[in-house]
């Protein structure tokens, strides 16, 4: 017998007693009817039908990843001397699983008895990212301190309620805010983020039985300042390597302090070879005002304005070798700026 697994609770839910089962003998379980379950500790009505006076009743429950039960991911028997419970599972069952389960009962008499098998139900993740969590990033020039909302589904609370560890990256992979053991599922940040930046984030879900679950956001999330920019500046593309999961392209941002500036970017392989050329565009512009280009709108779906995008291919519109690039960036007669760019290829 498995107690940390199941909770039996006499006559609290069991199947609805229609005449085929009011006559019939056997098992039945009452499962939550959704695909989609919305916990990860379901709870099972189970009723024996038919199988005399003979007690106590020897109950195994079962739940696999597989319908024929070779993945099996609880196994548990225990003794009833009810025909009539539910069955609440306390383990976790795995994240974004497909799983099935069944009920065995063995009377004292000897004979088994078993029910059907039930699904395939889809667990849910253990924590789920709501926003910002865009996969082509999001901007914020309102706020250096924006809400961070995630959600779990729901979990019995003999081993909840959940708990969360927050974390939000900077650009080179380091902790910029690390907030352990919270309750709620919202976190607004206590310092502001560096303009002009970044970011990822990450919530690990955790229960008392020591089991978690660990999810980062699809996109990046950038802080802007929508002052007037202090130097003409090309930054570090995003994403690096490209083309990433959920974004074909690289980004290019750039920050112009005179007005009237003639801006140049280039794509250059490693011998200085002038691969393609993003500014000026297919549009001719070079010249800019004073300003901030590159970002996509404050709030919208995208932190990335398609215009300063480089898709991985050369001037004549054929996909590039895989490997390390360079942009190059000019500002009328200033220094050049580099950055490297890795293609992953295509």
């Amino acid at each position: 017998m498995t107690t940390a697994l199941l909770l039996l609770v006499a006559g609290l839910v069991v199947p609805v007693l229609t005449p085929e089962v009011v006559h019939a003998q056997g098992v039945f379980l009452d499962s939550p009817r959704e695909t989609l379950l919305n916990t990860v500790t379901p709870a099972i009505g189970f009723l024996a039908v038919g199988l005399g006076p003979a007690r106590p009743l020897q109950i195994t429950f079962q739940v696999s990843t597989t319908a024929d039960f070779v993945g099996l991911v609880l196994d548990s028997t225990f003794t009833s001397m009810d025909t009539s419970l539910t069955i609440q599972v306390t383990r976790p069952l795995p994240p974004l699983t497909n799983v099935f389960w069944r009920a065995r009962v063995r009377a004292l008499a000897g004979f088994v008895f078993e029910s059907a098998v039930v699904g395939p139900k889809t667990i849910p993740p253990w924590v789920t990212l709501w926003t910002p969590n865009s996969a082509s990033g999001n901007t914020f020039d309102d706020t250096r301190r924006p809400l961070f909302v995630w959600g779990s589904p729901n979990v019995t609370p003999l081993v909840g309620p959940w708990r969360y560890d927050f974390e939000i990256l900077n650009s080179r992979g380091g902790p910029e805010v690390a907030v352990g053991g919270l309750i709620d599922t919202t976190y607004r940040p206590t310092i502001d983020l560096e303009a002009n930046s970044s970011y990822t984030w990450t919530v690990r879900a955790y229960l008392r039985t020591g089991a978690s679950y660990k999810v980062t956001n699809l996109g990046t999330v950038f802080i802007t300042d929508p002052g007037a920019p202090s130097s003409t500046t090309l930054f570090q593309n995003f994403p690096n390597p490209f083309p990433s999961a959920f974004a074909p392209n690289t980004c290019f941002w750039f920050d112009v302090k005179e007005p009237g500036a003639n801006i140049t970017l280039d794509i250059l392989d490693l011998r200085g070879n002038v691969v393609r050329a993003i500014v000026p565009g297919t549009d001719g512009i070079g010249r800019f005002d004073a300003g901030r280009y590159g970002r996509g709108v404050s709030g919208g779906e995208s932190n990335c304005d398609g215009k300063f995008v480089w898709d991985g291919t050369n001037s004549d519109g054929r996909t590039v070798a895989p490997g390390v690039y360079i942009a190059r960036f000019k500002a009328d007669r200033g220094a050049p700026t580099f950055r490297r760019i890795v293609f992953r290829g295509r």
